[in-house]
């Protein structure tokens, strides 16, 4: 900058100083027009975030709402479960009511071969 003002030592008389409000002259009208402008823009942004939030919780709420009856289907099951192994139920099974007693129960021991020649 120095060299622009000072030619050879000496100031130059055809270098014009110049402000920044010399290089930018925005009128009242340009200044409401980018106002709004970015107003409009700022708007459209916070628009899209709410809209985007507002679709997130209403997908996790649907989920929560599954979650809840794939909680309940379940605890149903274990109680099917439960019922089914119970013992009155293998009491009255009509398999188990066939069954008969064995007279002579053979054991066999772990270390002793199992088939015979």
């Amino acid at each position: 900058m120095s060299s622009a003002l000072f030619i050879e030592g000496k100031y130059s008389e055809h270098v014009r100083k110049r402000t920044l409000s010399q290089k930018i002259e925005f009128g009242m009208t340009s200044l409401t027009f980018f106002t709004i402008i970015l107003i409009a823009i700022i708007s459209l942004v916070y628009l899209a975030h709410a809209n985007r939030n507002a679709t997130k919780g209403y997908a996790l709420k649907n989920l929560e709402l599954k979650r809840s009856q794939l909680i309940t289907e379940n605890e149903v099951w274990d109680m099917q479960i439960a019922q089914v192994k119970s013992l009155q139920a293998l009491e009255n099974d009509p398999k188990i009511r066939t069954m008969v007693k064995a007279d002579q129960p053979l054991f066999v021991r772990g270390d002793s071969a199992i088939a015979s020649k």
